[in-house]
């Protein structure tokens, strides 16, 4: 059964990423800076070799966000608040850089099997 702040967040996402060509999100990511309380989004979709643990960053917030990404970002902060799922969603303790493999200082919270059940109907 798909809650509001998820039904919430996965119309958002249906509406910027409506083109016909255009990925189907898998999951997101709200990183949260833990010294400056900066957020930053991020976007998966599967990878096309069609394992399920292969995802590929598809959209990443920049410096000032816009609408979309405020509207995301309250979106998942519902979403990890009212219906939390332990079987699809994670925290994430710490990030790494992968040019300098050196934490990031970020914390956040892994929306995920964002495109599965939106598939099923849910």
């Amino acid at each position: 059964m798909t809650t509001a702040p998820t039904a919430r967040l996965r119309a958002l996402l249906a509406a910027e990423f409506a083109a016909d060509d255009a990925p189907t999100i898998s999951s997101a990511l709200l990183l949260l800076h833990i010294r400056t309380g900066r957020e930053e989004l991020r976007l998966f979709a599967r990878h096309e070799d069609g394992d399920p643990r292969h995802e590929i960053c598809v959209w990443k917030s920049e410096d000032d966000h816009g609408p979309f990404a405020l509207d995301l970002i309250e979106a998942i902060h519902s979403h990890r608040l009212r219906a939390w799922r332990p079987d699809a969603d994670g925290f994430v303790v710490g990030a790494i850089s992968t040019i300098t493999n050196q934490p990031t200082g970020q914390i956040g919270w892994a929306i995920g099997d964002l495109d599965k059940e939106a598939e099923a109907g849910a």
